[in-house]
């Protein structure tokens, strides 16, 4: 879609973190199998090389320091499509993040430091590109073994809280080492783990969850070996404080607090940032999502109200991820919603304050249909995904664990959709829905772990 927002830009002057919104040919004419291109890469670049001449390029779904680049290298004679007359037009991540409004680049804008922008374009840089090494169920004992243990370290770490004694860094780096390497080899066997899996205690498994899809989050960018581990340690210990909240809350989704409760959940910040800075000797990566992870790029975030040149990349990741959570768990009184609508209120939000171009790579990190969560096939039988086919997003190999009056199966059935074949009535098996975790009373846990 061209709008006034949109300009022209050809394809040898494409930068990292620009959004394509469409080309100078119809999109059926290429083997993309979306409407939309993020460049993540100059593979990306050389690839769009081959089918366009030009490209229109969606500013307010860009980085702005991709187009800032762009427009500051270019000719004056680079404008808005829909509007010769005026000149092309960028938003801030401010800006970005609370309307779809243009303006000229804004002051903020073009104060950011080199220091943030070569932040942000290390994400949006490969440095690896890691591939799967082995099938997610021959990772699965692994992945539970490296569980387990982290498990066993954060009731050490609250043990050490109550006591008010130091956290060994040292242990914590070397367990979540093995984490780390599980999701290397294979991410989808820990993202099931991370589904499905519990330790009786809702903060132990939020923090591992957490922890695992930031680590996922970091191998989808490419990140390197040792920034994985700083993620997933930070997911570990981001939301710390809450240990130090009366016990009534510290499980509490935000819809359901009261403003009272709201308030006093916001203190669970400052308490993480006392047991970080004063109970170890954490990466000063690790404090800053401790410190950042409730901070939105529009300032309408908490602690320090920071904006997007103020934050963190890795506290950036670690705010989606809490949304995400936050919005597919819910509460036994208040359902989490589907995946998919997950993914789609998580891309609204960018406009609230989240980072637009790291919600897209997480959206492509998960999946429409993320490992663990449940659907509905066209035969109404309930499948459990169990495994992304990272060519072929849509044909996942699944678990049928309800027949189509969602009752229970004796004996579940795992197939591949990729070589299922028809299902019973003669008709290929097909996804139709995604569901919301417990849709029709339904516990996966019980079929697969």
């Amino acid at each position: 879609m061209i709008s006034n927002s949109t300009i022209e830009v050809f394809v040898n002057d494409l930068q990292l973190g620009m959004y394509i919104s469409d080309l100078d040919r119809p999109w059926l004419e290429t083997p993309y199998p979306i409407q939309g291109i993020l460049i993540q890469s100059q593979h990306d670049i050389d690839e769009l090389q081959r089918y366009c001449k030009h490209v229109y390029v969606d500013i307010d779904r860009s980085e702005p320091f991709a187009v800032q680049q762009h427009l500051s290298s270019t000719s004056h004679d680079s404008r808005s499509i829909s509007d010769q007359d005026k000149p092309a037009t960028v938003v801030s991540h401010e800006s970005n993040a609370s309307s779809h409004a243009t303006s000229t680049v804004s002051d903020r804008s073009k104060e950011l430091t080199s220091h943030e922008t070569k932040s942000l374009d290390s994400l949006l840089q490969r440095v690896n590109t890691y591939s799967d090494i082995c099938t997610a169920a021959q990772e699965i004992p692994a992945a539970t073994k490296a569980y387990n243990i982290v498990s066993t370290l954060f009731t050490d770490i609250s043990t050490n809280l109550e006591c008010n004694t130091r956290i060994n860094m040292r242990v914590a780096h070397e367990v979540v080492d093995t984490l780390r390497e599980s999701v290397i080899r294979n991410p989808d066997a820990a993202l099931l783990l991370a589904q499905l899996k519990t330790t009786g205690k809702e903060l132990y498994d939020n923090a591992i969850k957490t922890s695992i899809h930031l680590l996922a989050f970091g191998r989808h960018l490419g990140l390197p070996h040792k920034e994985l581990t700083i993620l997933g340690l930070g997911g570990l210990l981001m939301d710390i404080g809450k240990q130090r909240l009366p016990k009534e809350i510290q499980s509490k989704r935000n819809m359901s607090l009261t403003a009272d409760e709201r308030k006093l959940m916001k203190q669970h910040i400052a308490y993480g940032e006392e047991i970080i800075t004063q109970l170890s000797d954490a990466p000063e990566e690790v404090v800053k999502i401790v410190l950042q992870h409730h901070e939105r790029e529009n300032g309408n975030g908490y602690p320090s109200g920071l904006y997007a040149n103020q934050l963190h990349p890795y506290a950036r990741m670690a705010a989606i991820i809490d949304c995400y959570e936050e919005l597919i768990w819910g509460e036994s009184h208040i359902p989490g919603i589907k995946p998919f609508q997950a993914l789609k209120e998580l891309k609204d939000n960018a406009q609230n304050g989240l980072n637009y171009t790291l919600v897209e790579q997480f959206s492509q990190c998960i999946g429409m249909f993320p490992v663990g969560s449940l659907v509905e096939l066209n035969s109404g039988e309930i499948a459990i995904i169990l495994t992304h086919n990272r060519t072929q997003r849509f044909l996942p190999q699944i678990m049928i664990i309800c027949d189509a009056q969602k009752k229970p199966y004796d004996l579940p059935v795992t197939l591949d959709l990729r070589i299922a074949g028809n299902n019973p009535g003669g008709v290929e098996y097909v996804i139709v829905s995604d569901l919301p975790q417990g849709a029709y009373g339904i516990d996966p846990k019980k079929y697969y772990l």
